[in-house]
């Protein structure tokens, strides 16, 4: 797409987004496809982002990126440029939806490397730099962490060389004359610093570059020659860090509008996202911010006032409303039978809307058309779709060793830590989680030991009548931590078990394989990596074991110790008859292995022709057909490698698949593998040979670091030490319906934002309990998506005339381990999700509140409906 000379502004952009909104859409699953409320929002999108920023806080789920990618589009035909500021590790899904709205676009830029490389020369093709390799984009995609830049005294200079070389190149482009000592000094040397400069400068002295002028004379005046040269300046409290920021962001050139994708993160004015915003995007005088989160508050009213902030909004004098309406909320709960309150929050919900209305625009489930149809065919209220069942550990159940644990951890939480030791104190809290057991009862071991030590040197035959009666008192405290601790480690013996034994991890695995059973997967979320480990381990290797029972295939060979010690364990519970040997195991692994090596080596040994036939009936793609002949040069490696990868995607009917399934499949494991700009250095939108092998290379890498590890894969861990083409490639097979893994383990903080995880699950299983509802609203929303698995379901259930008590819903499974603080932490939630509820999903009271007494229930729906909307619909 090209973009125009200059911005045709506001005015053409929202007669843009009109057309869109009213233009007819592909029929069906069409990736471009806009569904009605989509185009609700766009032509209020349209009214209201020609005065001022707009917020699009749309339910988790209801495509709002479709929104964000029209609206970008519609700012590009208009020839404005657009940038893009994502959270790490979203970028292959933005530009997969840029790519649906035909808008071509980079890869994100992540780091200050990766930004001068833009300006990188290939001496073995040109000797001519690229011109305005950031600036020219028409739209940019920008890292939410691109500033987390750790400069200091001893940072390289190629990492701050950016500022002095733009100094000098202006001051020469303006004077005629070098500062003094410019070509003298070593540190200041980067070739691409230096052309960037020039680039900088070059665009600077354009007819059109007012702004850049004014921002270069004011660099130019802000920073002291001398003090540039100093590496210490450049620290994040140092003198010229703004300075520098606002160098990079001439690079990147000005833009018409921003998008900011979840823009409730990072609400420090510190933050890396806050100085992005306010220091290296530029932004033209007419600019606007277009914000996008489900959650723009999460734990309190008060946060509103940052979240409007970040669309440039001055939210201050909306204070009054947004307090007064959370003041009348908590008096209605209070007091629902009050006329009083209910007139008072009448009001205020009205003032809050009036405030808040001309910038924040949200569609929740209420309107999609999926839940609309379940509370049809069902005849139950709307958010019923979604069915929240704690899975239990009840006290009852719990062996007896693990019932006195209980009671050893409460008794130590009472005791004050400089006698248990702050990890002992606070094991009340972990222990239904299971995290930091391990440590504890170490800690408690090393602790025994020492006071065994103790007694034995103690003299038996001293007189201790003349002790004081504190220093008895505190031997009795010692005595009684002691005491607890002894219990503990008799309840652990056997530490190597005691994750894999907890009764909660027990739990979720039979919650699990009986969801497994069901044929559905299941996606879990956790804090903690141990448990998640053990939890991940322990269904493997009784996938495992199930899968040899039943002469069933398993792609795995062999065995290390961990898996052994768990494959051991799994035996044991499920009952398995006869002796248990290590040797006769890994013989029947092998077995099995060869079994199935063979018949990928038939797949392989066709590949090259599958391949070739499929790829023909596929849009033509040069990238595509150059990797293939490259797998095709290196027939052995690459095609064994390449075939156990697509015969793993392709799941157990892999061999009666046709040949455009395969070429599909192949693609889309190249781009997962890699992002699609990759291995063109010399960036002229191609790939010689030298690149296009480089790269196949890489994926080949790639591939066998994620197909040759010696791991069941029933279950996979997600976590921050998972590497971006792991973490893609897991998110392809989790969303095939038959493909491993059946269940993701994921923690919290890397799978919680932006991945979708919806096409092939509806469950999700809550580890370990969260504090925050919106984190929670989040991590459903992975799967709980516009064409997810349950809306499959939910069109079958209206096809076939399914009873209403058997329509599918969203499952939310939280573990809740009783006694515990677990418990505490669940109810805690709850009340906090009440909470949200009453900001952003209509339901001031909950219907837990619900009585037999038909005026108060009325009551509860004349107040839900005084709650305020901010649907396009409206």
């Amino acid at each position: 797409m090209t973009r125009a000379p200059r911005f045709a502004g506001w005015g053409q952009v929202a007669d843009a987004l009109r057309e869109m909104a009213s233009t007819p859409q592909p029929g069906g699953e069409a990736p471009q496809a806009l569904n009605e409320g989509q185009r609700r929002s766009l032509r209020v999108v349209a009214e209201r982002l020609v005065n001022h920023g707009l917020l699009v806080a749309d339910e988790v789920g209801m495509g709002k990126t479709r929104i964000a990618v029209m609206t970008a589009k519609a700012v590009i035909e208009a020839g404005g440029r657009v940038a893009v500021l994502i959270p790490p590790g979203l970028g292959y899904q933005w530009v997969d939806e840029f790519k649906h709205g035909q808008v071509m676009c980079q890869p994100v830029l992540r780091s200050l490397r990766q930004y001068l490389d833009a300006w990188a020369v290939d001496e073995a093709k040109s000797d001519d730099p690229p011109a305005h390799p950031w600036a020219s984009q028409n739209v940019l995609l920008v890292s939410h962490s691109f500033t987390n830049w750790r400069l200091g005294a001893k940072s390289e200079a190629w990492r701050w060389v950016l500022l002095p070389e733009l100094y000098a190149h202006w001051r020469a482009a303006t004077t005629g004359r070098l500062p003094n000592g410019y070509h003298g000094d070593d540190r200041a040397t980067d070739d691409r610093a230096r052309r960037a400069a020039a680039d900088i400068v070059r665009i600077a002295k354009r007819r059109d570059g007012n702004a850049e002028r004014r921002l270069m004379d004011e660099l130019i005046e802000g920073t002291p020659w001398k003090l540039s040269l100093e590496a210490a300046e450049y620290a994040k409290t140092g003198t010229l860090r703004h300075w520098l920021e606002q160098a990079v962001g001439l690079g990147l050139g000005h833009f018409d509008l921003v998008i900011i994708d979840e823009a409730h993160k990072s609400r420090g004015e510190e933050s890396g996202l806050t100085r992005l915003l306010d220091q290296v995007i530029l932004a033209q005088p007419e600019a606007r911010r277009l914000g996008m989160t489900a959650t723009p508050i999460e734990l309190a009213a008060t946060q509103w006032h940052h979240t409007l902030q970040r669309i440039g909004v001055a939210a201050a004098p909306l204070e009054p409303a947004i307090r007064a309406y959370a003041e009348a909320v908590e008096q209605v709960r209070a007091l629902p039978a009050q006329a009083e309150a209910r007139h008072r929050l009448a009001e205020a919900a009205q003032l809050f809307h009036a405030a808040l209305s001309p910038y924040v625009l949200r569609r929740d489930k209420r309107e999609a058309e999926s839940v609309i149809a379940f509370q049809r065919g069902t005849g139950l209220p709307a958010h019923a779709y979604r069915e929240h069942q704690p899975v239990l550990v009840p006290m009852e159940s719990l062996s007896a060793p693990w019932a006195r644990a209980l009671c050893a951890a409460e008794a130590l939480s009472l005791m004050g830590g400089q006698v248990t030791g702050a990890a002992a104190q606070r094991l009340r809290l972990s222990l239904g989680s299971g995290h930091g057991l391990s440590a504890v009862l170490d800690a408690g071991a090393r602790a025994a030991a020492s006071d065994e030590e103790l007694s034995a040197d103690a003299d038996p035959e001293k007189d201790h009548s003349d002790v004081d009666e504190a220093v008895l008192a505190a031997d009795k405290t010692q005595a009684r931590v002691t005491y607890w601790l002894g219990l503990l480690r008799q309840t652990f013996d056997r530490s190597a078990d005691a994750l894999y034994e907890h009764p909660g991890l027990r739990a979720a695995i039979q919650a699990i394989e009986a969801a497994d059973a069901e044929g559905e997967k299941v996606l879990v979320f956790g804090r903690f990596t141990r448990p998640m480990e053990a939890l991940a381990r322990m269904l493997n290797a009784r996938a495992l074991l199930r899968h040899l029972d039943q002469r069933r295939p398993w792609a795995q060979s062999t065995l290390d110790d961990e898996d052994w010690h768990a494959v051991q364990l799994a035996h044991r519970d499920l009952g398995r008859p006869g002796a248990f040997h290590r040797e006769a195991l890994q013989a029947r692994l092998g077995e099995q292995y060869k079994a199935l090596e063979n018949t990928r080596e038939r797949l392989r040994d066709g590949l090259a022709r599958r391949l070739s036939l499929g790829l023909a009936q596929l849009p033509p793609n040069p990238r595509l057909r150059a990797l293939q002949q490259a797998m095709e040069r290196d027939p052995q490696l690459s095609r064994s490698t390449l075939a156990a990868a697509l015969h793993e995607h392709l799941g157990p009917g892999a061999e009666t698949c046709s040949d455009l399934a395969w070429a599909q499949g192949f693609e889309d494991l190249i781009n997962a593998l890699c992002d699609r700009d990759e291995g063109d250095r010399n960036r002229d939108g191609s790939l010689d040979d030298a690149e296009v092998g480089d790269l196949w290379a890489n994926i080949l890498q790639r591939l066998h670091d994620e197909y040759d590890a010696p791991t069941g894969s029933f279950a996979r861990l997600m976590r921050g030490s998972t590497s971006q083409p792991t973490r893609r490639l897991l998110q392809l097979a989790f969303n095939r319906a038959h493909s491993f893994p059946r269940v993701l383990v994921a923690q919290s903080i890397v799978g919680r934002e932006g991945l979708n995880l919806h096409r092939a699950c509806r469950t999700v299983l809550l580890l370990h309990p969260e504090w925050n509802p919106g984190v929670v609203e989040q991590q459903i929303g992975r799967v709980d998506r516009v064409g997810s698995h349950w809306e499959q379901m939910l069109h079958r259930a209206q096809r076939e005339g399914w009873a209403p008590e058997k329509w599918p819903r969203i499952r939310v499974w939280p573990l809740v381990f009783q006694g515990t603080y677990d418990e505490y932490n669940w109810q805690v939630l709850l009340r906090r999700w009440d909470d949200l509820r009453s900001q952003l999903h209509g339901v001031i009271l909950p219907d837990s509140l619900r009585t037999d007494d038909p005026q108060f229930n009325q009551n509860i729906d004349k107040i839900n409906a005084l709650a305020p909307s901010f649907s396009p619909s409206l």
